[in-house]
């Protein structure tokens, strides 16, 4: 992102000098045809995605020849005197291209990342069987030829009903994409206030932190540091069970048993309103 926003900034930088190059570099006097072409140019290379994918010489080699039709079309000397002058604007719309595209590039991989974290890879399996026509065609020759029966389904997809698909994902995407964010800093807290010898694994919404040498006498005060630190920092209220060995449990398996269950008694009490102190709760930490 910061390089993204650096080569937005130098865009921006460079239209303003490049709009103002007759006051700052005179007696240079560019033509009106370059003024509105290498914006268009910027234009056409952040909207048009064939402009992205095509090559980079392509790219700065094809507008060329419309650049000089249009100026000569405007009756501007092209060759002849004005050659330098012709060449710093063909640099200058090139220059305008290059960053455009930079930065054209750059919002695609953003999209591209925004799109592999809250929507995750497309499941392959769900396209193992779209082999095409041909496999088609050997299934109704072989029906043909064996008398067996088959059936084709031809399903069309509803296009008013895309927008409201497309309207449900974005919400879907945007959540999981905020919960993640929320859940890294969370991490990023924890794993700043917690020690090195601490083991912090994370689950689905969920961590599971083991505290060696840590005994049931400490862990109330540790538990009620993190979440005072998670709420100043992220805002967000944690609900933290705990078990303790060999007072709750001897393997592994059971201790996370029981300090997810003493979470989840936590989780309703704190959605059914009743003050934690009306509860007594074995083990539990209030």
């Amino acid at each position: 992102m910061r390089r993204l926003r650096i080569l937005v900034v130098a865009l921006i930088l460079w239209l303003l000098f490049f709009f103002s190059i007759e006051r700052i570099v005179a007696p240079i006097n560019i033509s009106r045809v370059a003024y509105p072409f290498a914006p268009l140019m910027a234009i056409l290379t952040l909207l048009i995605p064939a402009f992205r994918r095509a090559s980079i010489w392509v790219l700065l080699v094809a507008p060329i020849p419309i650049f000089l039709f249009l100026k000569a079309l405007a009756g501007y000397q092209v060759l002849g005197a004005t050659l330098p002058l012709t060449i710093i604007e063909i640099g200058a719309i090139s220059l305008t291209t290059l960053l455009a595209r930079s930065i054209s590039n750059g919002l695609n991989e953003f999209e591209q990342a925004i799109a592999h974290i809250t929507l995750g890879q497309v499941d392959e399996a769900a396209y193992k069987n779209l082999h095409g026509h041909a496999e088609m065609y050997r299934e109704v020759r072989r029906a043909r030829q064996y008398e067996r029966p088959l059936s084709l389904l031809a399903i069309e997809i509803d296009e008013q009903s895309i927008q409201v698909a497309l309207d449900r994902i974005v919400r879907e995407a945007q959540d999981t994409l905020m919960k993640r964010y929320v859940i890294s800093d969370i991490a990023r807290v924890l794993c700043d206030e917690l020690e090195d010898y601490n083991l912090i694994t994370q689950g689905n919404h969920h961590f599971l932190v083991m505290l060696p040498e840590i005994a049931q006498e400490r862990v109330k005060e540790l538990a009620n540091r993190l979440q005072n630190l998670v709420a100043q920092q992220v805002g967000v209220r944690l609900i933290i069970g705990a078990a303790s060995f060999p007072g709750d449990a001897v393997t592994i398996e059971t201790l996370i048993e029981k300090a997810r269950k003493d979470a989840h008694h936590k989780l309703k009490i704190a959605h059914s309103g009743i003050p934690p102190s009306d509860i007594e709760s074995k083990g539990s930490i209030t």
